[in-house]
């Protein structure tokens, strides 16, 4: 069963695409997406042997082999020029990255990154990039997970708010953003009374808490 993050995931690819899923391990989500009929195709891409090989024996066992093709691929090294759609999902901050540094983004209609953390730091590379944030969600499936869509569009440089929050999720003001907010309050707030006042984290839990006022 896909868990919920994934899901969220699958629920930001346009019906139709064509999706390179870059570290996929298990190919998780491309079964998914080919089982509901969802794309044109997928790639399930890891830059190791062994998580391929359990792509490739999923692919198998759910016969969806002309759907999902498995590739030996260090990040988007081997990606073919029909793919309109990227999945990065579940890495860190430096290592997504470097993966969209070494690549040709501007055949990707849309760019899908989920972080564990440092989302802040992402958007701030996309900011230095000019590049664009299309949309953005958050989802709790025993963490909070910032989910962001981005193209290389020519965008100008987003806000220190937006780089913290989320220009998207600014607008959308889903209930999962202010749970968020609220929790980063309150682990915020818990450092400031245990450790030296930090005059960035200050200015970061100030504007939390003006958004937390217009809930």
């Amino acid at each position: 069963m896909l868990s919920k993050r994934l899901r969220t995931i699958a629920d930001l690819i346009i019906p139709g695409s064509v999706v390179f899923d870059v570290g996929s391990d298990h190919a998780l989500l491309p079964c998914y997406l080919a089982q509901k009929g969802l794309i044109k195709r997928a790639y399930a891409g890891d830059n190791k042997p062994g998580p391929l090989q359990s792509a490739i024996n999923n692919i198998n066992r759910l016969k969806l082999n002309d759907l999902v093709i498995p590739l030996l691929s260090e990040g988007l090294e081997k990606v073919t020029p029909d793919v309109d759609t990227v999945v990065i999902a579940g890495m860190g901050v430096n290592t997504a990255i470097e993966i969209l540094q070494n690549a040709d983004l501007k055949q990707f209609k849309r760019i899908i990154v989920q972080l564990n953390r440092n989302t802040d730091q992402f958007r701030s590379y996309l900011s230095d990039s000019n590049y664009s944030i299309i949309d953005e969600t958050i989802i709790y499936d025993g963490f909070y997970y910032p989910i962001i869509v981005f193209n290389t569009i020519y965008h100008e440089r987003y806000t220190a708010k937006e780089i913290a929050l989320g220009p998207i999720l600014l607008k959308k003001r889903e209930p999962s953003f202010y749970d968020y907010l609220q929790q980063m309050a309150d682990k915020l707030a818990e450092i400031e009374l245990k450790a030296k006042k930090d005059d960035d984290r200050s200015k970061l839990l100030i504007m939390i808490k003006e958004e937390l006022a217009k809930k």
